[in-house]
């Protein structure tokens, strides 16, 4: 692949055409502070939240820029560059490599070597730009260099369509004394949240400036800053109403083989005297070098908690480095992407499915995430549909389009069952926790409620209630009159229920059982009674009584979650199977896994914006990575092996097809997508969008290593239930599970895709296939025969 590769290892990224189709980025974060990074320092970042805590500007429409960029002025030749290719695009010898927490963009320019590090420390809201010059000639070399980047300093969530009268509320001064820029914008009507901007080195600079215009020069961009060209920053110390940059000037002279190395610290926290004093705290090199140490201690024990190893490379590194690495990302940055501006905030189900995933990963940190969840559900069983740590529920943003949709509850079972057989602690269910909207109650009961709500809020058909929309948020017309049903609703209900009546059952809480048991026969019954179209099941009805994703419609049809859904659910009949594999399999196929659903190509105001998308895109068409990965654990139940790891293998950004056809795909090949352009765009199919930010990525982890390689925690214990290819002869999982740790060896000489006929563990057989905790905190080896 022309623009890069993985690392012999898999655990970097490395690009070497600064070039690619779009901008290729990297996340960096911790659990205040969040840059996003490109592979040309490009890109933005915030503290808490990234639509009224902003630090960088960026266009994330139309180009990659700007960024954080480091120009030189050579003093002698007049020669000027910048480190990281953009903006001034003369940068030679160009490398970037994509790490995990960290990104590093080297380069080799008019005789100087010079590497910028990316990296944000383990506890601070900081970023940290640690820049090594080198002179390998035989002359020294007098150069200016001139960190820069461009401030927002605050709610970026105007600027849109009022930049002129937000920069107005912008103001920067420097801190002689702290050798400090600080950036902020000032309080003004409907701003609810105050944050503090600061850039700062560890180096005195000679000169700084903090307007931008005055920086770049008139009518000049960031590629032809006249500052750089003229090799003098203007010494403008303070301003307001302007736009805000932060640029340092440093005088560097090196002379033959010798190498400087400084760093340069962007970040943001609640106030000034709070922003001053971190900023003393990174003015050391001791302290970025102790930082980054850290950071990647603290990296290297997250990703090795859970490791695999397939005859498949590429399966192996999306297993054990970007998809997990992307799962962390998302679980902790859910609210924006260098795809849209970044309204802020996390979505109630996204949440919920993050946290299932990184249960067995980083528990802690999904555990949080999980009361969290919990509190912001209301006491009627209903959820919110997201909400900012800033703001409060989206809903009491007034943002359109973000309330009434009918699934968020559904998906908070899920997680905390999945928490239980995890951990084994039953005794979280009985803690009480706050209802958004008052009141308490027991986890237990929080989602008990969470089904009953969805259960009993239905239609004419006895189907739950569509609403404003159900997963599926582009169906946003369907029940808009408050009669609309979803079918796939009903089915993620009858999952839930069972998989709070399995709960149930190992609580012996048997009132329960037979509830959630009248509500899966009524609901399974009311499906296939309702919903089944002759061929395949239907997506819902709308507020008419029209059948959506029916034979009988013009467009729309043959939608894919209801298909697999059914097969999560158990709601689909051994009779009907073939029909909805059929539509899986065959209808809906493409070279990128199957599509979500015949397209539409003229808008419908029945069904909503679905049919106004372009036709192959979003909702519309297109291979929804999200719905894909639920196929694969669909295939998983039904022991379909060798279906499960071809649509896993397609799904992968980095499979076959889309690593030899990158000028079509475009995006990152290292993490997952949230669609690929389906067939019905005659120019843009094949084409990845919205990378990131996608539910895909906690259902690949958990389709990987729960349902492939079948390391699946239970109740009383972790089940071994492979489900694999059948040309995989061999393949292994480690996995700690309550402390202990278990090394899983699969051996498959009869080339199977399931069936596991002996288990040893640590030399002995086991009957059956479930491994009781040990507790011992030890590793256990386990050995396991399919056959």
């Amino acid at each position: 692949m022309k623009y890069g590769a993985f690392s012999k290892d898999g655990k970097e990224f490395i690009i070497r055409n600064p070039n690619p189709p779009r901008a290729w980025v990297n996340y960096l974060f911790n659990n205040k502070y969040h840059a996003i990074v490109s592979q040309t320092g490009g890109g933005f970042s915030y503290y808490l939240d990234p639509k009224y805590n902003r630090v960088l500007r960026y266009d994330y429409v139309n180009s990659d820029r700007p960024g954080r960029y480091v120009y030189v002025h050579d003093v002698d030749t007049r020669s000027y560059w910048s480190l990281t290719y953009q903006p001034i695009q003369k940068t030679s010898g160009y490398t970037c490599t994509h790490g995990i927490g960290y990104t590093t963009i080297a380069s080799k320019t008019a005789g100087i070597e010079s590497e910028v590090k990316y990296f944000v420390p383990l506890n601070d809201p900081v970023e940290i730009w640690q820049v090594t010059l080198k002179n390998p000639g035989r002359k020294t070399r007098r150069l200016r260099v001139f960190p820069y980047a461009e401030f927002v300093g605050g709610d970026v969530s105007m600027e849109q369509t009022l930049r002129m009268i937000t920069t107005l509320y912008n103001t920067a001064r420097y801190n002689s004394s702290a050798k400090t820029l600080l950036f902020s914008k000032k309080m003004y009507s409907g701003r609810i949240a105050m944050s503090q901007s600061f850039m700062t080195a560890t180096q005195s600079p000679k000169k700084i400036c903090c307007v931008k215009d005055i920086f770049l020069g008139r009518y000049n961009d960031c590629q032809k800053p006249q500052s750089v060209i003229h090799g003098e920053c203007p010494n403008v110390t303070a301003s307001d109403g302007d736009e805000m940059a932060g640029a340092f000037q440093f005088d560097i002279t090196l002379p033959a083989g010798a190498t400087k190395t400084f760093a340069v610290v962007v970040g943001c926290t609640d106030n000034a005297a709070q922003a001053l004093k971190i900023a003393k705290k990174f003015q050391s090199m001791s302290t970025i070098k102790k930082e980054y140490s850290a950071m990647l201690k603290y990296w290297d024990t997250q990703i090795n908690r859970i490791m695999v190893d397939t005859p498949d490379k590429k399966f192996n590194t999306m297993v054990n480095y970007w998809g997990k690495y992307q799962l962390f990302a998302i679980t902790q940055w859910r609210g924006t992407s260098h795809y849209h501006g970044g309204d802020g905030g996390q979505g109630y189900r996204d949440t919920a499915q993050d946290v299932e995933g990184l249960l067995s990963t980083n528990l802690p940190i999904a555990k949080e995430k999980l009361e969290k969840l919990l509190y912001f559900q209301y006491n009627t069983g209903h959820a919110v549909s997201g909400w900012s740590d800033i703001e409060g529920p989206w809903e009491n943003t007034g943002a359109g389009g973000v309330g009434g949709k009918s699934d968020v509850a559904v998906w908070l079972p899920f997680a905390v069952v999945s928490y239980v057989k995890e951990t084994g602690d039953k005794a979280f269910l009985k803690k009480k926790i706050p209802y958004h909207n008052g009141g308490s109650d027991t986890v237990y009961n929080h989602i008990i409620k969470a089904v009953t709500y969805i259960y009993k809020k239905s239609g004419k058909r006895g189907l739950p209630l569509i609403g404003h929309a159900d997963w599926n948020d582009a169906y946003d017309s369907i029940g808009a009159k408050g009669k609309g049903e979803s079918v796939w609703l009903a089915m993620a209900v009858v999952r839930a229920a069972k998989t709070i009546r399995e709960l149930s059952d190992y609580l012996k809480d048997s009132k329960t059982a037979r509830a959630m048991k009248r509500i899966i026969d009524d609901l399974t019954g009311r499906i296939n009674k309702t919903a089944w179209d002759g061929k395949w099941y239907l997506a819902a009805f709308s507020d008419n009584g029209t059948k959506v994703g029916s034979a009988k419609n013009k467009e729309g049809k043959h939608p894919l979650n209801s298909q697999t859904w059914a097969i999560l659910s158990g709601t689909v009949t051994d009779k009907r199977l073939p029909d909805c594999l059929n539509v899986i399999d065959k209808k809906l196929a493409t070279a990128w896994g199957p599509m979500l659903c015949d397209a539409y190509t003229k808008y419908n105001p029945n069904i909503g914006r679905v049919s106004s998308f372009a036709p192959g895109t979003k909702e519309n068409g297109s291979v929804f990575s999200h719905a894909v990965a639920f196929k694969v654990v669909a295939d998983c139940l039904i022991k379909r092996g060798n279906k499960a790891y071809e649509s896993f293998s397609k799904l992968l950004p980095c499979s076959d097809w889309k690593w030899d056809n990158i000028e079509k795909f475009k995006v990152e090949p290292y993490v997952y997508s949230e669609f690929v352009v389906g067939p019905s765009s005659k120019l843009h199919a094949g084409e990845g969008s919205f990378t990131w930010n996608t539910g895909t990525t906690p259902w690949m982890w958990i389709a990987a290593t729960e349902f492939m390689l079948g390391a699946r925690r239970e109740f009383d214990g972790l089940r071994i239930d492979p489900c694999i290819p059948d040309h995989w002869k061999k393949a292994r999982i480690k996995r700690t599970f309550r402390n202990d740790i278990y090394d899983i060896s699969i051996r498959n000489p009869k080339g199977k895709q399931s069936g596991v006929v002996e288990i040893k563990v640590d030399g002995k057989r086991i009957s059956g296939t479930l491994i009781k905790p040990f507790g011992d905190k030890k590793t256990h080896i386990v050995e396991v025969l399919m056959g």
